[in-house]
């Protein structure tokens, strides 16, 4: 497995689309900050009852809030780009006519498909940190600004919220990321993966929405889907109230605990993963029609 990973690492290091994935999640991490950098030196008061201002906001951009609030960024939008990550890492050896080669050469469809989801979880695991290290580096630059950097925050239990924040983080993108892998081996395209996992990224909470107004027995369907389960998990990571969450609504942590969620999340992503072994081990690669 070692040299599999190894060969896919490089793979994926050479594209330029892991480099453009990885600059958009940065890109939208500092473009948030420019914006609520700028609003809190030009709102006065907002929000329900006008119980925060300027002020508020400001100081919840300063380094203690840098890391949670980047993590709720990746939560919610590193979802679409995990997505074109996992789906082009497979989808491409269809296109490009390497996926008999690659079979061939290895030393079994199963390690090499293994090898593949190994890295884009690796690589995607790499981004929420370099998504992160771009939040610190913007938080500090704002902290200085105004005189107000401090690394008093910096206690064990500060340490253990935000590795629990990280991996809860990335347990909500794995099933996305698996979803658009599995359909990219199904219809042996990117394009095909790409398209199934941002559609249920960006439709899924519209259908809830209406599932949960047409009432029984539709209402209750969405509690067990991605979007309801995802917004379960992010709720546990403690984002300064003042921040806008991200993201929208479906999150209500009555419908389920966070372990019961995480539970149904992580059988999503292992039914995904299930899917896409047996279809690579069963289909005929000789051909990419």
């Amino acid at each position: 497995m070692v040299p599999l990973i190894a060969t896919e690492f490089f793979k994926l290091r050479k594209r330029m689309m892991t480099w453009v994935v990885a600059l958009i999640l940065v890109g939208l991490v500092v473009l948030l900050y420019s914006v609520l950098w700028s609003a809190s030196s030009r709102v006065q008061h907002f929000g329900e009852g006008r119980q925060f201002t300027g002020i508020d906001l400001r100081q919840a951009l300063f380094l203690p809030g840098a890391v949670p609030y980047a993590l709720q960024i990746v939560g919610t939008f590193g979802a679409i780009l995990a997505i074109i990550l996992a789906a082009g890492s497979i989808g491409s050896e269809y296109a490009w006519g390497t996926v008999r080669l690659m079979a061939t050469v290895s030393s079994g469809r199963m390690k090499l498909i293994l090898a593949k989801l190994v890295v884009v979880f690796g690589l995607t695991a790499v981004g929420t940190l370099l998504a992160v290290a771009a939040a610190l580096t913007y938080s500090l630059i704002i902290a200085l600004y105004y005189g107000n950097a401090s690394a008093s925050f910096l206690t064990a239990a500060f340490f253990r919220d935000q590795f629990a924040a990280y991996g809860r983080t990335l347990l909500v993108l794995t099933p996305y990321m698996t979803l658009a892998f599995a359909v990219a081996v199904l219809g042996r395209s990117t394009l095909a993966g790409v398209g199934t996992g941002m559609g249920v990224a960006f439709a899924e909470p519209l259908i809830d929405a209406l599932m949960r107004t047409a009432g029984s027995p539709w209402k209750n369907i969405p509690d067990y889907l991605l979007n309801t389960n995802r917004q379960i998990i992010l709720l546990q990571n403690k984002v300064p109230e003042v921040l806008p969450r991200l993201g929208g609504g479906g999150g209500d942590s009555a419908v389920h605990s966070p372990i019961v969620a995480g539970v149904i999340l992580a059988g999503y992503a292992a039914t995904f993963i299930a899917a896409a072994l047996v279809l690579y081990r069963r289909r005929d690669i000789g051909s990419s029609q």
